[in-house]
């Protein structure tokens, strides 16, 4: 298990994650890497959002100003859960980071925001996006949930799933970027220099330079699995 910048617990099946870790490690900083994880799992989320904002503005029908923002929801986690429209989320990286890190504001902010123009009819967003988030794991990562089971004998959340998405899609936009192996599957080379092993000797080394940017909860995993004492 991994975990990201926020404290996100990546759990595919203790080796694959590892690997794609250590392929990582050789081209860029491992916190760079993780912090991009948690940006692109915001990525649903920033898109119901901003729609949301926009079209609080807009005179048009009710339904629709709730129908897009769910629709674009939906399509984001999507993107997440198939690993696909790299090239969109190259242009989003940076606004999908601070969104991340001050989402907790933005996303209250933009309801307020909302109530000034859409009334009592606010109240409706808050189950309208659970509901959204709800349907679109069930849809999305059923599939998969089985897979995990099938293959690995693992059994797992559909959030959870959808966190290891995000990991496959933040790996491959950076394999893209770097040069490196797209493919998820383990090499043989790997899996005979047991390369899942790797990556504790080398946060170990390097846990002082990278500590701070971790949250207080992620800085508790990582102490743990590299032994290290507070």
């Amino acid at each position: 298990m991994i975990a990201t910048i926020g404290g996100h617990i990546i759990d595919i099946n203790g080796m694959t994650e590892w690997v794609l870790f250590n392929r990582l490690t050789k081209k860029l900083n491992p916190a760079d890497f993780l912090l991009l994880t948690d940006s692109f799992m915001q990525l649903p989320n920033f898109l119901y959002t901003i729609s949301l904002l926009i079209l609080a503005f807009v005179h048009m029908n009710l339904w629709i100003k709730f129908a897009v923002p769910s629709g674009l929801y939906f399509f984001g986690q999507m993107m997440i859960c198939f690993c696909f429209g790299i090239g969109d989320l190259k242009r989003l990286r940076y606004p999908l980071m601070y969104f991340f890190r001050y989402d907790l504001f933005i996303m209250p902010a933009t309801f307020i925001t909302c109530f000034f123009f859409l009334g009592w009819w606010t109240i409706l967003i808050i189950p309208a996006y659970l509901f959204t988030n709800l349907i679109s794991l069930l849809i999305l990562t059923s599939k998969e949930k089985k897979y995990y089971k099938s293959h690995w004998n693992k059994r797992i959340g559909n959030y959870d799933i959808y966190i290891n998405n995000a990991f496959f899609t933040a790996y491959k936009y950076c394999a893209i970027k770097y040069q490196l192996i797209q493919d998820f599957d383990l090499t043989d080379e790997e899996i005979e220099n047991q390369d899942w092993l790797k990556p504790y000797d080398f946060m170990r080394a390097n846990w002082d330079q990278m500590e701070d940017y971790f949250s207080g909860k992620a800085k508790n995993y990582w102490r743990t699995y590299l032994h290290i004492e507070k």
